[in-house]
């Protein structure tokens, strides 16, 4: 570039550009506040976007983790051409969720696990008091203190994957996972009516155990007993949530893996039983703290009726017996919810909101 040569006031000042033109002028206080205004405006129009975005994307792999649950619930009536115990006594024997760990790609757990230990140390409860009694304990279950096992948790939910000490209290000083779905046991009152040998009465607790549904205590079904169809019939749901929201009730008394107190069928039980990993609906989707209160059967983790619930806006999610995922809207007609969840009621689903 060839330099230019200018004389200023007798001195010879050599450059190689010069710009020429006005002074750029600055930006005033006022406009600077209008940008910053302007720029604040569309950060709170675009948040609610963004927020909504990644609540569907949680949303989204939580209804794949229920239809994974679905799959192996399937491979599992495949080969044992039953569904697994939703629950059973003792309290030290594992429940459902560890039977179908072999269908979620998780059979070297499976495998490493005591399947056949029910004791009250040793097995599967998580309890664990000063004096040994409950709990892992050393041997081959001990690798549940504080183990996670992905799929069992909504992303949705701020909730413990491994509570201890909530209020009430899970008992599950050795943190065994905490899990957000829940085997449906039933519903009450009976769909159906029936008024013998499908619920009990009103238990110490206030809760009410049926075997109306899929995955209920002590025994199992296949999937022809559900002649209300497999496409009307809920077998999990998402419990995810808190009730009232503040208070985590979700089924995992003694950790999510562990068993019940009572033998028996559940229609006959009396007393006060209580275990883990199931529930009998009888509440509505999200209910709060003005229906679970003491002795409702539904405001303490080991209860006959803890609530469907969970932090996606206005309901929260079900797997149905054909392994479809259903978004449950919590204005749903009460009388379709318990339609839904008992498996042989023979009333026929009509409402638009399921």
């Amino acid at each position: 570039m060839m330099k230019r040569t200018y004389v200023v006031t007798g001195h010879v000042l050599k450059h190689s550009a010069v710009i020429h033109g006005k002074p750029r002028r600055a930006f005033t206080l006022v406009e600077l506040l209008v940008v910053i205004a302007i720029i604040g405006v569309l950060v709170a129009l675009l948040l609610p976007a963004v927020q909504a975005a990644r609540e569907a994307a949680r949303r989204a792999q939580c209804s794949n983790q229920l239809k994974q649950l679905g799959l192996a619930l399937h491979n599992y009536h495949d080969i044992n051409k039953t569904l697994p115990f939703g629950t059973r006594a003792p309290v030290g024997a594992p429940n459902w969720r560890i039977a179908v760990l072999p269908y979620l790609e998780q059979m070297p757990l499976y495998q490493t696990l005591d399947i056949n230990s029910s004791a009250v140390v040793g097995g599967f409860s998580a309890k664990r008091e000063d004096n040994g009694s409950y709990g892992y304990g050393t041997g081959p279950n001990a690798v549940l203190a504080g183990l996670k096992v992905e799929g069992w948790n909504c992303p949705s939910s701020p909730n413990s994957t491994n509570a201890s000490a909530q209020s009430p209290t899970y008992n599950n000083a050795e943190r065994g996972q905490t899990h957000d779905y829940v085997g449906i046991a039933g519903a009450s009152p009976d769909p159906a009516g029936r008024t013998t040998g499908v619920c009990s009465g009103v238990t110490g607790y206030g809760g009410i155990f049926c075997e109306n549904g899929m995955l209920f205590q002590n025994f199992t079904v296949g999937l022809a007993s559900a002649t209300d169809g497999t496409s009307n019939t809920l077998v999990v749901g998402e419990q995810s949530g808190k009730v009232g929201g503040n208070r985590d009730i979700r089924a995992n008394y003694h950790g999510g893996w562990s068993g019940f107190t009572t033998a028996g069928r559940p229609s006959a039980f009396t007393g006060s039983p209580w275990g883990a990993a199931t529930t009998t609906v009888r509440y509505p989707i999200n209910a709060d703290n003005t229906i679970c209160v003491g002795g409702s059967g539904c405001d303490t983790t080991y209860d006959a009726n803890t609530v469907l619930n969970s932090f996606h806006p206005g309901g929260t999610q079900g797997l149905l017996l054909d392994g479809s995922v259903r978004f449950l809207v919590e204005t749903m007609n009460h009388a379709t919810l318990l339609s839904i969840s008992s498996r042989d009621d023979g009333t026929v689903v009509s409402d638009p909101a399921f």
